[in-house]
């Protein structure tokens, strides 16, 4: 039983280990992915800067294209591009929608695996591997909570609904995408506030700062 007990503890540090090595080396991917682009990225780097031998890393990734398609499907898993889960208020019609584009935004600054995934499906073309059609979700969840909004009388009446998504959500795309080519995303919190401020005069929002007075520093984290 006692030699049963001490196997058992073993082989759960080893796990352990083995996803905590396995997690290393993945943000370390991102990081190098997301600097360097996917040509730039090589295995051999990843270990270099991760501090372990090309072998372990092989070991968890057999090749470079399994470290890029891991961090863009991760990315969608827990950031989902909808980034209104698990705001600890319940939120919907505009201020879903002001929180929504804010989120988005910091993730696109700060979280490096986001970042990282950002590139490379910008790069998709030299990837051998297939991803997922991005901003899909997020268009049809900004187009929901619009429809919300019009519910509630905070926008006017008689617009197309998808299609303004639509437009928030590529108008929001440029913005980063100018930001990041400037000046690495740092000026991005400002830009979606004066983008924000646009775009709710365009919709004709009704009381526009009550929806632009909270915080940008109290969206939801990811």
């Amino acid at each position: 039983m006692i030699v049963s007990t001490v196997r058992s503890s073993s082989t759960s540090t080893s796990t352990a280990r083995s996803a905590e090595t396995r997690e290393r080396i993945l943000s370390i991917a991102a990081e190098e992915f997301a600097e360097k682009g996917y040509a730039g990225t090589s295995i051999g780097g990843i270990a270099q800067r991760a501090g372990v031998g090309k072998g372990l890393v092989q070991y968890h990734f057999k090749a470079k294209v399994d470290l890029a398609v891991e961090i863009v499907e991760g990315a969608y898993a827990h950031v989902s591009f909808a980034n209104i889960i698990g705001s600890p208020v319940p939120l919907r019609g505009m201020a879903a929608v002001v929180t929504s584009i804010r989120t988005v935004g910091m993730a696109f600054r700060d979280n490096v695996r986001v970042r990282a995934a950002v590139r490379l499906l910008r790069e998709y073309d030299v990837i051998p591997a297939t991803f997922p059609t991005p901003y899909v979700s997020w268009v049809a969840v900004i187009a929901q909570c619009l429809n919300e909004a019009a519910d509630d009388g905070e926008i006017p009446p008689g617009r197309n609904l998808a299609t303004e998504a639509w437009h928030l959500v590529a108008g929001f795309y440029g913005v980063q995408e100018v930001s990041q080519r400037l000046t690495g995303r740092e000026d991005l919190p400002e830009r979606i506030e004066e983008m924000l401020e646009r775009e709710l005069s365009l919709l004709g929002v009704f009381e526009q700062s009550r929806f632009l007075a909270a915080s940008p520093g109290n969206a939801v984290q990811l």
